[in-house]
C-alpha cells in the first residue's frame, strides 16, 4: 500500500494559482466595485475598497506560517479542537518543563515543494495577525494620501494658517 500525502493541492491555473484563489480574489474585487460605485466620499471609497482587496487576497493567498494550512483548514482545525470531548486525567505531570515537541515549519520550506507548472510563482501570504495589520495599515495609507491628495492637507494647512 502506498503513503497517502497529508495534504492534496488542486491543480493550479496558468498563473500559479488555483480556482479556490482566483474565486475569492474575483468576489473581492467585485465587492470593491460595488463599494466605489456607492455614494460615500472619495476617501473612504477608496480606503473600503483597498480593505476589501487586501483581505481577499490575504484569505486567498495566506497560508498559517505553522502548518502551511489555508484559512479554511486552520478555521476547522480551531473549531474541531473546540468541539472534542475533553476528559480529566489524574496524575499526569505537568509539562511546563519539558521543551516543546512542536516547533513551528518554515513557510518557505513548506511551499517549496509547491513550486506550481504555471509561469508565475506566487509566494504565499503570512495568515496572522500580522498580516491582517499590514492590510489595515495599507488601507490606511491609501486613504490618507487620497485625503492628502484632493485637498485635504492643503485644507488642514490653511486652518492653522501654515500656508
Amino acid at each position: 500500500m502506498g503513503i497517502v500525502p497529508p495534504r492534496i493541492d488542486s491543480p493550479k491555473t496558468i498563473i500559479g494559482v488555483g480556482t479556490r484563489e482566483l474565486i475569492i480574489l474575483g468576489v473581492g474585487l467585485l465587492l470593491a466595485i460595488l463599494v466605489i460605485l456607492t455614494h460615500m466620499s472619495v476617501v473612504l471609497k477608496v480606503g473600503l475598497a483597498a480593505l476589501i482587496v487586501g483581505l481577499s487576497a490575504l484569505l486567498a493567498l495566506g497560508r498559517n506560517p505553522a502548518t502551511g494550512n489555508t484559512f479554511e483548514q486552520h478555521f476547522l482545525d480551531i473549531y474541531h479542537f473546540y468541539k472534542r470531548d475533553r476528559f480529566l486525567q489524574r496524575g499526569v505531570a505537568d509539562y511546563d518543563d519539558e521543551p516543546s515537541a512542536y516547533q513551528p515549519a518554515n513557510i518557505d520550506k513548506i511551499f517549496e515543494k509547491d513550486a506550481t507548472k504555471g509561469f508565475v510563482r506566487i509566494r504565499p501570504l503570512p495568515l496572522s495577525m500580522n498580516g491582517f495589520l499590514s492590510v489595515v495599515s495599507f488601507s490606511f495609507l491609501i486613504m490618507l494620501i487620497v485625503w492628502a491628495f484632493f485637498g485635504g492637507l492643503k485644507d488642514l494647512l490653511l486652518r492653522f494658517g501654515i500656508q
